[in-house]
């Protein structure tokens, strides 16, 4: 077993990670309010001694971990989803100090950075940050495109892995990493156990979205890079995103032909329907400026967003490859474009299209903020059934629309009630409504609470919580006895909430008796915090 002391580092490190960045990288998942705690140093060193101990005992049943929810996030297809999982807080940490207890030895397993090959989650030593923020998705894209303006480089191949994350082997990635005599084997026989128990014992996947998944994926690829390497074959990669770079076209399909079989041997296939063999010689300049145009276009674009919002990973952005669900800011070269629209024959076309395209819901949505016809968002609710999986991107757009009307604001509410009482319709689509309902500007909390008091237990791992969430501090002293009353019925996720909402809103008389009989029953450690913090010790 490792030092006392590594432990208890890589314990920390994961609690000051994840009050950095969160648990997920997942917009569906709002900023949980447990994270918060980490910054209490007492708690911090009460919960680093919880999870040390059981970490050196070896004993998986000790670190007390929860199964895992999942919500389903559309990326760019109709029927193409990212399966996002719901780690509990308290999971979250022991998982990601498990795994930067060996993450220096994974890295220095990998390509060394210098080689210029690989560029996703670099490990290293920044404080709160776990990987180098100079390996991200544009660095990589701009690697290809310096690549790519290589005279003796012809030919470009793209391709990415299909379902990457679901579709890794525990037992593989187990074994690689036992390939390393210098990585702690009972470190690695933890790992192992929390992902099979977590997969079901189906061998199979890794949980979408956490920053130790993100480790351990790139673990999976050493042996295919390091193969790739060994024959000679020029290539970078960003996680699954391949790019390989040849001098003619017999190289390229070779060069594809190698990554596959090396890849099938490791029980993962590209996706077909992505891949494609690119002709980049010198009668392609035309093309190649225009990209890099594109590129730079981005690059401001990303800069733009580290300003607004300094603490978001800059390592994820621009990769995940999901249908929008923000609406960005429009710049004035953007407004001059889209004011020339003819909205007019645009919507009209949607609405009689059996199908639309997602280039049109955008440029609709874009179109209208451009024109300042703000009206003609309830227009949208109609044409958002032929392509529901832009709804997030749709209400996220209203949200910051600050000067829609009222009146506006109740059309599109009424429109949507049907889709948020509908207990078939997808989770991801219920929680970005419970955001339109919940707008400071047009509070809808008697179709919040109603749509809580329906929720049946197959409703979803994670909508419970959002309208608890959306609830908080607007319930009348009756309605939060109502929820109270839940609380037996309620999940983890559920239970924290309401007893946060118990905590700020109850007399100190209707909440003791309740908390104390909560402390004697309850082992979980955010719960016992949000007791103690109540008085009850």
């Amino acid at each position: 077993m490792l030092k006392k002391d590594k432990i208890k580092k890589a314990c920390h490190r994961a609690m000051d990670n994840i009050f950095y960045e969160g648990t997920t990288d997942v917009e569906l998942f709002n900023r949980a309010f447990e994270i918060d705690y980490l910054n209490n140093e007492e708690f911090k060193k009460e919960l680093c001694s919880i999870i040390y101990s059981a970490i050196v005992s070896g004993d998986f049943s000790k670190l007390k971990i929860h199964k895992l929810g999942h919500v389903l996030v559309p990326k760019k297809s109709l029927s193409d989803y990212r399966k996002c999982a719901l780690i509990d807080i308290y999971d979250e940490i022991v998982y990601l100090t498990l795994v930067i207890c060996i993450a220096d030895e994974i890295e220095k397993m990998r390509i060394n950075k210098s080689k210029g090959k690989v560029f996703s989650y670099r490990f290293g030593d920044f404080k709160e940050k776990l990987f180098d923020s100079s390996f991200h998705y544009t660095a990589f894209r701009n690697r290809t495109l310096y690549k790519s303006k290589i005279k003796s480089n012809k030919v470009l191949v793209e391709c990415d892995i299909s379902n990457f994350y679901d579709r890794l082997n525990i037992h593989r990635i187990e074994s690689i990493l036992r390939s390393n005599t210098k990585i702690d084997e009972d470190i690695i026989s933890l790992i192992n156990e929390l992902l099979l128990y977590w997969a079901n014992r189906d061998s199979y996947g890794l949980p979408v979205g956490s920053n130790a998944s993100r480790i351990l994926a790139e673990v999976a690829l050493i042996e295919v890079d390091n193969y790739l390497v060994s024959k000679g074959i020029d290539f970078c990669r960003f996680v699954d995103d391949y790019r390989i770079f040849a001098k003619n076209a017999f190289e390229a399909h070779s060069n594809l032909a190698l990554l596959t079989m090396k890849l099938s041997k490791e029980g993962i296939f590209l996706n077909t329907q992505k891949t494609k063999v690119k002709d980049i010689s010198s009668d392609c300049n035309d093309k190649r400026e225009a990209n890099e145009l594109s590129q730079t276009n981005l690059n401001d674009k990303l800069e733009e967003l580290d300003d607004k919002h300094p603490n978001l990973p800059k390592i994820i952005r621009g990769y995940s490859g999901l249908i929008p669900t923000k609406f960005r800011k429009l710049s004035d070269g953007e407004i001059n474009n889209l004011s020339k629209i003819d909205l007019n024959l645009l919507i009209d076309s949607a609405k009689q299209a059996v199908l639309i395209e997602e280039k049109t819901i955008t440029t609709i949505i874009r179109a209208i903020i451009a024109k300042k016809e703000y009206s003609r968002l309830t227009e949208l609710p109609s044409i958002l059934r032929k392509f529901p999986q832009f709804i997030p991107y749709y209400i996220d757009s209203i949200i910051k629309c600050e000067t829609i009307e009222q009146d506006d604001l109740i059309k599109i509410q009424a429109a949507f009630e049907e889709w948020m009482i509908n207990i078939d319709v997808p989770e991801y689509i219920q929680v970005y409504l419970v955001r339109l309902y919940a707008t400071s500007r047009l509070e809808n909390k008697e179709i919040l609470l109603n749509t809580f008091r329906n929720l049946k237990r197959n409703s979803g791992d994670y909508i419970g919580r959002a309208l608890l969430e959306s609830l908080d501090g607007k319930l009348t002293r009756g309605e939060l006895l109502e929820i109270r009353d839940y609380y037996y019925r309620a999940d983890k996720w559920e239970e924290r909430q309401i007893l946060k909402m118990i905590s700020n809103s109850l007399s100190k008389g209707e909440k003791r008796a309740f908390f104390k009989d909560i402390k004697i029953h309850e082992d979980d450690y955010f719960i016992h915090k949000i007791v103690k913090d109540n008085g009850n010790r």
